[in-house]
This record gives C-alpha cells, structure tokens and sequence, in this order.
C-alpha cells in the first residue's frame, strides 16, 4: 500500500540525513526517544526512565517536523531513535511503510487491562496495537466565569446560537472557535452522526450528515469574526476578554490563567437536531517503538523493561497534572489529586463522547482538503454542496494516487 508515497520519501537530500543523525539511536548504550511535546512532559520521562534505568543513557529530542522526518528516515538504523512519543493518528501510515513494532511484541494485552479500551483501540491498526498510551487530550467548552456564570453556560446549541445573537457586539464576542479547520470542525459533524472520514479510509465530505453539519454551523460562525479563524486570532480573543467562551484544547489553558481569566469548563452543548453532543476529536498520546530499535534480543528486552515501566499509573498522573491532559489508566482517577483536578476531570468527561483520530494513512490527505473545504465554504463564501463534491473528488483522486 501507499507505493508511491513511500518510493517519494526515499528521496531525501544529504543535508537532512545528516541532520537526523545527530540524533540516532545506533549506539547501542543508549535510548533515544523523539518527541514534540512541551519541555515538563519529557522532563517527566526523562527523569522518570533515568531513575528506573540508572545504567541506561536516555536521549530524548526534540522533532519539530516528528512524523515528516520518520517517513523520511524511520528504517535507517543510523539515523531512527529507539522510540518516539506523539498522537496515535499516525500510526497506520507508519505501518505500512514498516517502521513501527507492535507493542503486544513486549508487553501482552492482558497487562493492559487497567486502560480505557478507546485508548488502545485508537491506536490498533489491522489489528496490531502500536502505542503504549502514556495520557490522552481532547478540546474542552471553555467561558470566562466573570462574563458567563455557570448556570448561564448554553446547554443546546440551539441555545448558545440564542446565547450569540444576544451577547455579540461590537466590542465582544459570545463565542468563537477556530471553524475552519478540520480538527475542529469534525466536532460539529460527529455531532450530526457523521464522519469526516470511515474505518476503511473512506472520506464522506458530501455526506449528507457532513452536509447537514455544516451547513447548520454556518448559522454559528455569522456571529464569529468575519473571515478570522486561525488559532492566534481566535484564541487571543479569549485572552483579551474579547471572546466570553470558546472551544479549545488544554494547551489554551495556562495562558488563560496567567492572563487573570477565571477559567470554567462545561460539557459541550448537545445538537437539538440530533440529541448527540458536539463530539470533538481525541489524540490519544503515547510511545511507539521504532522496528530499529529490536535488532538484538537484548535490545528487544530493554524494551520490554521500558513500556513495563511506563505502565505505571503514576507516571500518567504527573503528565496529566502538568500537562493538563488525562490519565488512560482508570486506576489512576482514584488519586485525589486527579479526581480533585478541574481540568484534568473535565478532559476525561468530555473523552466520554469524543472520537478517536483516525489512524489510516489517508487521513494525511484528508486533513488537507478537508481544511481547504471549510475555507472555501465558511470564509469565502462557496456553494456548500459544491465545495463538499469537488473535495470529496479531489480527496479520492490524491488516495488513488496514493495507492
């Protein structure tokens, strides 16, 4: 599968090989582990591995360009880590091009049992589980309580469009959100029982759930700022206190704080049309082992020593804390110091009705046009229904090409 994408990334330049090496996990005295989170979630590995393995070296490295630079380099033995940590979406793409170890190759299932079972089926690609979930992270309804108390918060969007068009002026927003972007629109369209894409890698843009959904959110983005929806702009709204409440994710949240904002979380309004709440996207983040990294039994069963280790409930517990995230261990809700955490048990709330990423290699392509669609549509006026065909097609002809 995915034939000429994988003969297009072996070809790679000098410069970039070089680069990846500097990195490499061949030295066999040590564990290098890629990653692309903040510096307190590899401090909390490092530091955590370092003390479990004190005759081990741990490297971890920080990859902007993570999952570019592994399609490029992620079966070179010089040139790979051992391990890397990221969302579980790209794990059927690595996969196919053979990077990727199974994770029941060192651990069996059964000493799984205590993860929530979306964590580990997010990550199961025809059959093979490829992530040893460390924490998972989904976006929250956000309000500032000094201008939205709790018992105002809209329930329905029925109600929070009621909430727009009486609270938006001038000089605030009701609510705004980043709407045209796949990510974030895919909440909306699950919200009508529909899906950006199925199980098999097939994408559904002219749907007539995906139709419905968006058309119905345009009703909602009439009351956003004219044609602004990117990240920066839309979240400094919130900051500034020009926005009453927004849907986010976590990483929004220390800001917020620092900013003075008395931060509340609600659960995400339920679509009136459907009974079915806005159903945003979960990653599920965790470590992957790289097939480079097993090339001896030893190796192989450092390995297996690692994942047991990270197994702990313990060590998910400090991730989420100072990450914001969640735990995927149901073990871990029994520490006070989560149950008793606002957001962290927001998260968890709202991973009730989220959906997993998918994790098919067509998604790369999808996130593409989907994007371009909802631009097309939301921010420049398009038909709907023609925008959402020509995507549809232009979708098939690049995963025919793929192929």
């Amino acid at each position: 599968m995915v034939k000429k994408m994988v003969l297009s990334l072996m070809i790679i330049t000098t410069s970039f090989i070089q680069m990846a090496c500097e990195n490499s996990s061949e030295d066999s005295d040590k564990i290098v582990i890629w990653h692309d989170k903040e510096d307190v979630i590899a401090e909390i590995i490092d530091s955590s591995l370092s003390n479990a393995f004190p005759d081990v070296e741990f490297e971890l490295v920080r990859r902007e360009s993570l999952t570019e630079t592994l399609k490029l380099v992620g079966n070179n033995p010089s040139t790979a880590p051992d391990m890397y940590l990221f969302a579980h979406d790209k794990v059927g793409l690595f996969s196919e091009i053979g990077i990727l170890a199974p994770i029941t190759d060192f651990i069996s299932i059964e000493e799984l049992d205590d993860f929530f079972p979306f964590t580990l089926d997010a990550a199961t690609y025809k059959d093979e589980l490829y992530q040893l979930p460390l924490y998972f992270e989904t976006l929250l309804f956000m309000y500032n309580k000094d201008r939205l108390s709790a018992d105002e918060v809209p329930t329905t969007t029925n109600e929070l469009l009621t909430y727009m068009k009486e609270n938006t002026d001038a000089r605030r927003y009701a609510f705004v959100e980043q709407h045209s972007n796949a990510y974030y629109s895919a909440g909306w369209i699950h919200g009508f029982g529909g899906r950006l894409m199925d199980e098999l890698g097939m994408p559904m843009l002219d749907d007539p759930k995906t139709i419905r959904a968006l058309e119905y959110h345009l009703e909602f983005i009439e009351y956003m700022p004219v044609g602004q929806a990117e990240y920066a702009t839309v979240n400094t709204l919130f900051y500034e206190r020009q926005a009453n409440s927004i849907i986010g994710g976590p990483w929004m949240v220390p800001t917020a704080r620092e900013r003075g904002i008395d931060l509340g979380f609600a659960p995400m309004p339920i679509v009136d049309e459907t009974g079915l709440p806005i159903s945003p996207y979960a990653g599920i983040q965790g470590i992957h082992v790289l097939n480079v990294a097993i090339d001896t039994e030893e190796k192989a069963a450092l390995m297996t020593d690692i994942l047991r280790h990270l197994l702990s409930p313990e060590i998910s517990i400090e991730l989420a804390l100072a990450s914001g995230s969640a735990p995927p261990q149901r073990s871990a809700y029994e520490s006070p110091e989560i149950s008793s955490n606002e957001l962290v048990m927001a998260m968890r709330n709202a991973a009730e009705n989220a959906i997993p990423m998918p994790n098919v290699p067509q998604m790369d392509i999808l996130w593409v046009t989907a994007n371009d669609m909802l631009v097309n549509v939301n921010l420049q006026g398009e038909d709907l229904l023609e925008a959402a065909q020509d995507a549809q097609s232009r979708t098939l002809d690049l995963i025919d090409a793929m192929e």
